[in-house]
């Protein structure tokens, strides 16, 4: 290609590229919302400890066999004692987390550390109809936190043999906000389980010790021969995080490739650009140019998850490899979908046209989505391994397989599914020139999908 031919794609790209990403809400979406995620990852903590005020007053206990005050009271001072890092190392065990450096476990603490405060239990023996009115009114006045009346029957429930006892009932006052409810509903809850296990004389925290679930530490065995903690949550995770940075990075810039192909074309915007380049130089212009479009989303984007996982100390999930296995595809999956859209965009006159041609589009869309949880839970299936060479969804499965693969992928697979990907991409880019050639000046009625084969046919 002469240098004349270069400097103008040149041109064109730059253009593209100006039109579109030097735009305020371009680069608010693209840059700055990023540089938000990541000051609001940074404050996680603070914004997990910032919530309501304390669960504080009394609640109105109707309990005929006057057992549950004191074991709510005693309840609510074993949770107002309780440290909340150990709750929080436990949901990230849980989540298979290994939090090394404490920054979402000790958030989680701050978040728990004030849920209860002065709380306590006034108890009534009386359960008569007369009493349990008064002690309503005396809610709805706001006197009490609420009103719990407990039938003797969930007290004893061990030993009835009458059927199912009666619900127990707890009246809240119209403040009561939705969280201290859920608070106080489990704290009732809690209570009478307890309850009942000193009733029938047992010891309920021996009993608590033998059904708890044990902690498993999870080690999985790595090439060097080290057991390191298992992620298997965040295996999961990582390879949907490639596909839909990939996905969000290829299909915003061919939307804007579409549209700006569509919107030049119906305001004759483009016959005046073709008067000074030829149709190929304006097309390769135009899809270089929002390739460095979809480059800024994709390090954007992508430096947010990587900065996430290093403040997480996850970064040993990704590779140095991986990453630039990752941008192999990218290219790979942007211009497939690249020529997809230039095509469409020349062929049609009207955004609401595009739709007719869309199908190959919304397939490359929807099946790696249907496809991450396959792919994730078994990377070298056959499954996983025949998507990786199946243009044009190729890049989005490899890069799964990349992400949740234990073991490394075999190098030849590697090899073949990026010959097939640049393959593709060479055939789908000559199909798209031959498309645009014709259809770029063309106006008023689009062509049917067989017209379209016979310009790709035509020489």
């Amino acid at each position: 290609m002469r240098d004349g031919n270069l400097g103008k794609i040149a041109t064109i790209a730059w253009r593209e590229f100006r039109h579109t990403a030097l735009t305020k809400s371009f680069l608010f979406g693209a840059v700055a919302l990023p540089f938000l995620m990541g000051g609001v990852l940074l404050l996680f903590p603070l914004l997990l400890a910032s919530q309501s005020e304390p669960l504080e007053g009394t609640v109105a206990v109707v309990d005929p066999t006057g057992r549950f005050a004191s074991v709510f009271d005693a309840l609510v001072t074993e949770r107002q004692e309780r440290d909340g890092s150990a709750n929080a190392e436990d949901v990230m065990k849980r989540l298979g987390i290994d939090d090394k450096t404490g920054f979402i476990s000790k958030g989680l603490a701050q978040a728990g550390e004030s849920a209860y405060g002065e709380v306590n239990a006034t108890e009534f023996i009386s359960d008569d109809p007369d009493t349990i009115e008064r002690l309503k009114e005396e809610a709805r006045n706001g006197d009490w936190l609420g009103v719990a009346i407990i039938p003797v029957g969930q007290i004893g429930f061990a030993s009835s043999s009458d059927g199912e006892p009666p619900d127990i009932e707890l009246f809240l006052p119209r403040s009561t906000s939705p969280g201290h409810a859920s608070d106080l509903e489990g704290l009732v809850g809690s209570a009478t389980v307890r309850t009942r296990f000193i009733a029938a004389g047992e010891d309920f925290e021996e009993v608590q010790t033998m059904l708890d679930r044990p902690s498993i530490d999870v080690r999985r065995f790595g090439e060097d021969g080290a057991a390191d903690a298992e992620e298997s949550k965040l295996r999961m995770i990582v390879p949907f995080g490639f596909m839909m940075l990939l996905w969000i990075a290829t299909f915003t810039a061919g939307n804007f490739l579409l549209t700006s192909t569509i919107e030049e074309k119906s305001n004759k915007v483009i016959e005046v650009v073709l008067s000074a380049v030829g149709p190929l130089q304006l097309l390769w212009g135009k899809i270089l140019g929002l390739a460095l479009v979809s480059l800024v989303i994709l390090v954007t984007y992508g430096g947010l998850a990587i900065a996430s996982l290093t403040a997480l100390a996850l970064t040993d999930l990704l590779a140095w490899s991986t990453l630039a296995w990752a941008v192999i595809f990218f290219l790979i999956a942007y211009f497939t979908i690249a020529a997809l859209m230039a095509a469409i965009g020349s062929a049609v006159n009207e955004l609401s046209e595009a739709q007719t041609f869309m199908a190959p589009v919304m397939i490359v869309m929807v099946l790696p989505m249907l496809l991450w949880a396959p792919i994730a839970e078994n990377p070298d299936g056959t499954l996983a391994t025949v998507s990786s060479m199946l243009p044009p969804i190729l890049p989005f499965a490899m890069v799964m397989r990349i992400g949740s693969a234990t073991e490394p992928i075999p190098i030849w697979q590697m090899l073949l599914s990026t010959g097939l990907g640049i393959a593709s991409v060479a055939l789908l880019v000559w199909a798209a020139s031959r498309i645009f050639r014709v259809g770029i000046l063309m106006q008023g009625k689009p062509p049917s999908p067989l017209e379209l084969l016979r310009w790709i046919r035509q020489t």
